[in-house]
């Protein structure tokens, strides 16, 4: 025999179902919320990688110019360890003409990049500070293919020279085409040899590597 219902069983059968409703809702509302959130982030994201490549595809030219002038300009050497060799050279010798005395020297490994070949080393040079100082802004050079990637500059305190001494810790790249020419004999890949000195750090190689303005 059913029993019906009275007025306070009622009552209460509408106040759980309202809400069971109610939390149905929230949940689903939450749910809503957070995709909505996520799509209006990934929407933002696409319309700003959007406008970089339509600026990239404005400066298309530009770039493409600036590639050709790599390809034609950038060096290449099939051989590392020569090429780092020639760079320490050229950095002794231009230290002994500007009256600098290097105190120690490393070769860094070898480094094959996405886009060319780099060689490093580490010196720790020592001399007249103006004369330092005027040097290393000779140091960079685009048409070189050359940049300090990280330097540590320390004026001397304790010294009995008239004019005022600094040492400086330093570590220079020179970035090599890893594209042979076409008439360029076949060559074997940059070696890297034993780990040397951790001085090396990232550099911002599309910089250092801007072309003439004439380009």
């Amino acid at each position: 025999m059913k029993r019906t219902l009275n007025q306070r069983e009622k009552r209460l059968l509408l106040f759980c179902l309202a809400t069971i409703f109610l939390v149905i809702n929230f949940l689903a509302f939450r749910e809503f919320s957070l995709r909505r959130t996520e799509l209006t982030k990934s929407v933002q994201q696409l319309d700003l990688q959007a406008n970089s490549n339509k600026g990239l595809l404005h400066e298309r030219a530009f770039y493409e110019k600036r590639l050709a002038w790599l390809e034609k300009m950038m060096p290449y050497t099939d051989s590392a360890g020569k090429s780092q060799g020639q760079l320490l050279e050229d950095l002794q010798n231009a230290a002994l003409d500007n009256e600098l005395k290097i105190t120690s020297q490393t070769l860094l490994e070898p480094v094959e990049l996405d886009h060319c070949n780099e060689v490093a080393v580490s010196i720790r040079i020592h001399g007249d500070q103006d004369k330092l100082m005027r040097w290393l802004l000779t140091l960079q050079s685009p048409e070189k293919f050359q940049a300090i990637k990280n330097f540590d500059l320390q004026p001397e305190t304790k010294t009995k020279a008239k004019a005022p001494q600094a040492e400086c810790n330093l570590t220079i790249a020179r970035w090599f085409n890893s594209v042979a020419p076409a008439d360029a004999a076949p060559a074997a890949p940059m070696k890297e040899p034993e780990p040397a000195s951790p001085l090396e750090t990232p550099s911002a190689i599309e910089a250092a590597l801007a072309p003439p303005e004439k380009v």
